[in-house]
């Protein structure tokens, strides 16, 4: 009788061991597909931004070698007007649904836009 009750014993011990090992080797496959998913996730974001963002500078991009009476008319009148040697600074700023967020362009001393700067993304 105690060498049946061993027996069923040492099998129970086994069987625990190789399901604890099972577990293990399924907790290690789970934190592997956990960080695939996250590392693809985060590329496909970078990606998003990167199109968002380019497409905010083709748009702003049409405002170059242009006239600020153009971009006024276009935008509006800026937040803030600052000089930067003998530039002026037209600041914009956006209120987003998620975040706000700024459009500066800089205006050469015969009132052509010369150079942006934005922090919007669409």
């Amino acid at each position: 009788m105690k060498l049946i009750l061993k027996v069923l014993l040492y099998i129970c011990l086994d069987y625990c061991q190789n399901f604890i090992s099972i577990l293990n080797m399924i907790k290690k496959y789970l934190i592997f597909l956990t960080l695939v998913f996250s590392v693809y996730s985060c590329t496909v974001i970078s990606e998003k931004a990167a199109q968002k963002a380019d497409k905010e500078n083709a748009y702003l991009s049409t405002f170059l070698n242009k006239s600020s009476a153009n971009l006024n008319s276009t935008l509006g009148k800026p937040t803030q007007v600052s000089s930067e040697g003998n530039l002026a600074v037209h600041v914009y700023e956006v209120k987003g649904t998620l975040f706000n967020c700024q459009r500066k362009f800089t205006i050469d001393n015969k009132n052509i836009v010369t150079g942006f700067v934005s922090t919007c993304w669409d």
